[in-house]
């Protein structure tokens, strides 16, 4: 199988080899900006159909819109891109690929910060994501999940993913006495379409809403709902506690002790 280098996230790739027998520095040098100059190509194709895409959706969008927009000939755009699905599912894994690296595990070593510090930073992540790039959102939420079994299946398998890590955060939330015990797979599916919704409504909201003060109220709403109440004080007042590694469960998660 041939090798390839890749430059950049959307990078069009060249052969490794191109980079291996290259007969001088400049020569290195110049297929190196050749790459480049493919990624900075691709990347501008995607986004012009990224724009194609979320007015008009995947059915009455066309390739001769996106070469319009994009300013190139048609020949370049199949340099490419070989379908207008392909352009489509380039974006879809993006987009899917970035909300789940948005999603970080909940850290409990000693130098980690707050549990729900955490959650706060993967909620911001999130929602500054989606709100930013209100196209990428209207895809994913509007065109992709109606689009065919193929795509439909890539979502349910993007969602089931994204409520394991919030099933598996309510779980270790439990073990630690900071989350009421609960029905965990039920209460993360629905968080995760309370989050869905909500991103939703404000994609059309208009001024354009404080990201901050999003997180805050859907902290509040976590909080009000699935909460241990010995511990909902504590969640909300910002003072510092330590953490201690205590025993490991059958369950395989350590137990942590908090000392104020």
């Amino acid at each position: 199988m041939e090798e390839r280098a890749v430059v950049g996230p959307v990078a069009a790739s060249l052969p490794l080899a191109s980079f291996k027998n290259a007969d001088s520095p400049s020569d290195a040098i110049r297929i190196d900006r050749a790459a480049r100059l493919r990624e900075d190509r691709r990347a501008q194709i995607l986004q012009k159909a990224k724009e194609v895409f979320a007015e008009r959706g995947y059915h009455n969008a066309s390739i001769a819109e996106i070469i319009l927009r994009a300013g190139i000939a048609r020949g370049t755009f199949y340099l490419y891109f070989r379908t207008k699905r392909e352009v489509f599912d380039s974006l879809l894994t993006y987009t899917l690929e970035a909300l789940l690296d948005r999603i970080q595990v909940i850290r409990l070593s000693p130098d980690a910060p707050p549990p729900l510090g955490q959650l706060r930073d993967n909620l911001r992540r999130v929602i500054s994501f989606l709100l930013d790039d209100t196209a990428l959102s209207h895809i994913l939420l509007y065109h992709a999940v109606t689009l065919d079994t193929e795509s439909a299946e890539r979502l349910d398998s993007f969602y089931r993913m994204a409520t394991d890590k919030l099933e598996s955060s309510l779980k270790l939330g439990i073990t630690m006495g900071l989350v009421r015990p609960c029905r965990t797979r039920l209460v993360a599916a629905a968080l995760l379409g309370a989050v869905k919704e909500l991103v939703g409504q404000l994609l059309s909201a208009t001024p354009s809403p404080d990201v901050e003060e999003v997180v805050d109220e859907i902290l509040e709403f976590g909080q009000a709902n699935i909460a241990s109440h010995a511990e909902l004080a504590m969640l909300i007042a910002p003072r510092p506690f330590l953490v201690e590694r205590g025993h490991r469960e059958s369950v395989g998660a350590d137990e942590w002790v908090f000392h104020e």
